[in-house]
């Protein structure tokens, strides 16, 4: 077959500490500050002061374990592999998927670099909402470092805060797992969708000078509550949207978690399933949420969690059909 083309597709995601290691959680802390440092002013002697407060405390926490979140992604990246094989077949193309991080390793630039011998490239934004520390960091880097020709074969699959065929898929996912709790619409069930805070008003109370994402989540959670409020068959009286707040630097978005926590206190629900709906992977961030909530509710109330769309088949598919799209604009012609 003549001039194959090989296409690198890059699943860049955050990134997570695999083990509760000293060194290697103070590592993911500290990188994660210095991208936050290239968009608001976070001094060096700071950045090392809370990634040690944050790794100790990680430390004595009881039970402290690492997070699944990059297994979950080396995951995604494995099945998204054997989908794009499967549309390969008999094309000139072939696909190498891999699995990059912002905050451990492999770095998502040392991925882009070491890919550059590809026909092109693809990069995957594993965040659901696009803003200066997700997709913008992505752009930063390629811009600086690529040459026009270069850009001129790279893509960037980002938005889907905007993408009605997620808010389907995420509807569909929380209604099924939803069914498989047992539960029946009732007044007395809560849904908590939970999504990633943003800073709204630094410590002088004006905006932020970055993209933060905050209007993108919002627009998601409104449409993300009208698509599951649009199936007859899920089974809550209320929809809730909560924040999960770092509620340092300034003002961040509400309601926080713990505001809704309050409001669910006082409320006597009987059941609320929690769903991370601005995370595509499990993390730090998501899995004890459930337990929190019990814990500053103090209530009989069942609490569970829904997963987040991780490595499940719809979810690949989904990914599939975008990258195959974007293989499409890059090759000029139709793919498959």
């Amino acid at each position: 077959m003549a001039n194959p083309k090989k296409i690198a597709v890059i699943l860049a995601a955050h990134g997570e500490a695999e083990s509760a290691g000293f060194m290697e959680n103070y590592r993911v802390s500290r990188r994660t500050l210095q991208h936050a440092s290239t968009v608001m002013a976070v001094p060096p002697v700071l950045q090392t002061g809370i990634s040690l407060f944050s790794t100790l405390k990680k430390k004595l926490r009881p039970a402290a374990n690492g997070s699944p979140h990059n297994r979950i992604t080396r995951q995604q990246a494995e099945l998204l592999q054997r989908y794009l094989d499967a549309c390969s077949l008999n094309s000139d193309v072939s696909f190498a998927v891999l699995s990059a991080f912002s905050a451990s390793d492999p770095a998502v630039e040392e991925v882009i670099d070491a890919t550059s011998h590809c026909d092109a490239r693809i990069l995957v934004s594993m965040s659901p909402v696009d803003n200066d520390l997700t997709c913008g960091q992505l752009c930063r880097y390629l811009g600086g470092k690529l040459t026009t020709d270069d850009l001129s074969r790279v893509t960037v699959i980002s938005r889907f805060w905007s993408d009605p065929t997620l808010y389907g898929l995420c509807a569909g996912h929380v209604v099924a797992e939803s069914a498989s709790h047992g539960l029946q619409r009732s007044e007395a069930n809560t849904l908590l969708l939970l999504f990633h805070g943003t800073l709204v008003g630094d410590s002088r109370g004006e905006p932020p000078r970055f993209r933060t994402g905050r209007h993108e989540t919002a627009h998601f959670a409104e449409q993300l509550t009208a698509a599951i409020e649009k199936d007859a068959t899920h089974p809550y009286g209320r929809v809730v949207t909560a924040y999960l707040n770092h509620d340092v630097g300034g003002e961040w978005t509400k309601p926080s978690f713990e505001e809704v926590a309050g409001q669910l206190r006082r409320s006597g629900v009987a059941n609320v399933a929690l769903f991370a709906a601005g995370y595509f992977a499990d993390g730090n961030e998501t899995l004890h949420r459930a337990e929190e909530l019990r814990r500053m509710t103090s209530s009989s109330a069942a609490v569970r969690s829904i997963p987040c769309m991780n490595a499940s088949g719809a979810f690949t598919r989904y990914l599939g059909r975008r990258v195959v799209g974007a293989v499409s604009q890059i090759l000029r012609r139709p793919f498959p």
